[in-house]
């Protein structure tokens, strides 16, 4: 995009320098972007650690004053030698809060009464990071920490049977309206998680980890997930696609479509109405496309590794 933007107007751009910020070293060397800044930073740390304003600064500044160099194309390392703090292993991150430890259980009351546990012993941790930070990212689906508990309702309902309802209030709909639940939930989960004081701050990967891995809304998204890809898988054998090509639409690991064939079809547990959602994103093309909201690339196929974990923090 850069490349195009800085061409002349008369070539078809806009003539503008560009400047940005790289994360990974040998994507940018091998797209060569006019101007960038690479910083040894993990992701989603683009400018630095938390609560350092300073080398959050200094990153925007240097990443700006690019804007002088011409377009060779330029790529600068940050001169900072500054390296995320890493505690040692007695130092590692930890949930704010102790869950109890259930039973396993299946009847969606009962998971929906462990959910609202779950929530109500993050609240009071989400508060305190709302009163430090003075903002949240809960609020994309309509409703906001208030309505966290609904929301979790919502996921078990469809989890269960493809439960389509929705309660009053929410900006969108049904299955659309699941990709923004789900970001209000962790935006939730995540925002308790990181406000207890004194501790260190978890790395993206601590936070997956922990959600989808020992938290009981962690493994609802995963069976709503399932649900969603049942969908699909449907109508894409209902077009006569063999296992290889529907993994490969559906971008799943090989081999996946082959171990879940049978217990799609024999049993889907999928409402009518999600089965025709599903025939209409693959007429438009779509195929798969809320089914990936639900659970991030890294963590699609670690579920199995919840029986290796107690659900404590």
């Amino acid at each position: 995009m850069s490349q195009y933007i800085e061409r002349a107007v008369n070539d078809g751009g806009a003539g503008i320098a560009t400047v940005q910020v790289s994360l990974i070293r040998p994507v940018s060397e091998a797209v060569r972007p006019p101007r960038a800044l690479w910083v040894p930073f993990p992701f989603g740390r683009p400018l630095g650690p938390p609560n350092r304003p300073d080398v959050q600064l200094d990153v925007l500044r240097q990443t700006l004053g690019l804007v002088d160099q011409p377009a060779a194309p330029v790529l600068l390392d940050y001169p900072d030698t500054l390296i995320d703090d890493i505690p040692s292993e007695e130092e590692g991150w930890s949930c704010p809060v102790t869950f109890p430890n259930p039973e396993p259980k299946t009847e969606s009351e009962s998971l929906k009464a462990q959910l609202r546990t779950e929530a109500q012993l993050l609240r009071p941790w989400f508060d305190e990071g709302l009163r430090a930070r003075g903002r949240t990212t809960v609020g994309t689906s309509g409703k906001g920490a208030d309505s966290i508990g609904e929301m979790l309702e919502i996921l078990v309902a469809f989890s269960a049977d493809a439960d389509m309802t929705i309660p009053d209030g929410y900006e969108h709909p049904m299955p659309r309206l699941l990709r923004y639940l789900t970001a209000d939930i962790r935006a939730f989960y995540t925002e308790a998680a990181v406000s207890k004081p004194g501790a260190r701050f978890p790395a993206p990967e601590d936070l997956e980890d922990w959600f989808f891995l020992e938290t009981i809304a962690g493994d609802v998204f995963y069976q709503v997930r399932e649900r969603l890809l049942s969908a699909d898988m449907l109508v894409l054998m209902a077009q006569g696609l063999d296992d290889d090509e529907i993994d490969s639409r559906l971008v799943l690991m090989a081999g996946t479509t082959t171990q879940m064939a049978d217990g799609v079809v024999l049993k889907p547990g999928i409402s009518r109405k999600l089965l025709q959602e599903s025939v209409e994103a693959f007429q438009a093309g779509l195929v798969g496309r809320f089914a990936r909201s639900i659970v991030p690339i890294a963590m699609r196929d670690r579920r199995s590794e919840r029986t290796k974990f107690t659900v404590t923090s």
